[in-house]
């Protein structure tokens, strides 16, 4: 019987998928990796054979129209990992000539685009590829949160798309949503944390450390962006927040969303040195809130609240009961308020960042995309 089980659902015959996959850095190298090391797996389950043909950075690339080898990805990805170009590659080409070395390679319905990198400068050639049947799959946020007309464009084919590591890394929230959606269940309203490394600041406010004293630890530990700010500001949590709303079927922008910032206004102009100086003078005002909130029984969060017309990113003060409330640490934990499930939400919970947990969003994505 346990033979039998094994069996089911592996194919005879493999289809075989091209990859061009933009940005080759920590998030790229672990997606080539889990292709590399989930190869028999993907044969086997899903009758598909990805064949990376082409590594792209702002630089350059390198590519191949019959697929580079193993070898040669390694190579490309350590010249990377290195701090090196990709046109500097011994096999790569620079980005004036990388059109037409897509071109020849050719973007149809065997291609399927991984886009890996931080930019939005990326959003004109998935929109592209979406036109021409190519699979798209991304980690980076930035071209789903584009203007709303762009964004139209790119959900025509919404079988072809896939955005799974752009909320949460690999934690299925996105695919969460999508089951809710398509189960006819109504949803109310969402709410979450979203931020792994604003968790681990939540969590520090709570056991009465101070505010100055939690940032600085997590700059320390690397959990922060070389500039706290960037985190502090909360505006990779607005983004995650807009994909989760526009998903639901909204049609905001990201300057609808409303984004409550870590650290007043005259902090922004400051250098880095001066910022985290500065951050003494904040301890008062956050052990403040951490205390009217434990007054009435609750914890302080950072939390994306939406609903049908809004989208609101701030410190809010939920009930310690909650499963908001019970979260510690880094964890991402996305509550999914619906009719069917009342006040016991659907709640979805795992690590938000790391490398390997975002490839195993993407690739599952790219196996969905491609089938």
């Amino acid at each position: 019987r346990g033979a039998v089980g094994r069996g089911r659902g592996v194919k005879s015959m493999s289809k075989s998928m091209r990859v061009v996959l933009l940005g080759p850095g920590l998030v790229g190298r672990a997606v080539c990796n889990l292709l590399k090391s989930s190869r028999s797996t993907h044969a086997a389950r899903h009758g598909l054979d990805f064949k990376v043909v082409s590594l792209v950075d702002s630089s350059g690339y390198v590519a191949t129209k019959e697929g580079l080898s193993d070898e040669v990805i390694s190579a490309a990805l350590s010249w990377k990992q290195d701090g090196n170009k990709m046109k500097d590659f011994s096999k790569g080409g620079a980005a004036a000539e990388m059109k037409a070395a897509i071109a020849e390679i050719g973007l149809d319905s065997s291609t399927c685009v991984i886009d890996c990198t931080g930019t939005d400068a990326t959003t004109p050639f998935l929109v592209d590829a979406l036109a021409k049947g190519c699979g798209v799959v991304t980690a980076n946020k930035k071209p789903m949160c584009c203007p709303y007309t762009d964004y139209a464009k790119m959900m025509q084919t919404p079988t072809k798309i896939g955005f799974e590591s752009t909320v949460g890394a690999g934690t299925p929230v996105v695919h969460t949503l999508n089951h809710i959606i398509a189960s006819g269940d109504n949803i109310n309203r969402i709410q979450g944390a979203l931020s792994g490394t604003l968790g681990y600041l939540m969590s520090g406010l709570q056991e009465g450390k101070p505010y100055s004293e939690v940032v600085k630890e997590a700059h320390g530990l690397g959990y922060t962006e070389p500039d706290p700010r960037d985190d502090l500001g909360g505006m990779d949590v607005a983004r995650k927040a807009l994909i989760l709303s526009r998903l639901w079927g909204s049609k905001l922008e990201m300057s609808d969303v409303k984004v409550e910032p870590l650290f007043p206004e005259r902090f922004a102009s400051l250098d880095i040195p001066e910022f985290m100086s500065s951050l003494p003078e904040l301890d008062a005002e956050f052990a403040q809130k951490v205390s009217d909130a434990e007054s009435s029984g609750k914890a302080l969060r950072y939390v994306a609240s939406i609903d049908e017309k809004s989208c609101v990113v701030g410190l809010k003060a939920v009930d310690k009961e909650s499963p908001l409330g019970r979260l510690s640490g880094s964890d991402n934990l996305v509550e999914f308020y619906t009719d069917i499930y009342g006040e016991k939400p659907v709640v979805v919970q795992g690590a938000g960042a790391g490398d390997a947990v975002t490839a195993v969003g993407v690739v599952a994505d790219l196996v969905r995309v491609s089938q």
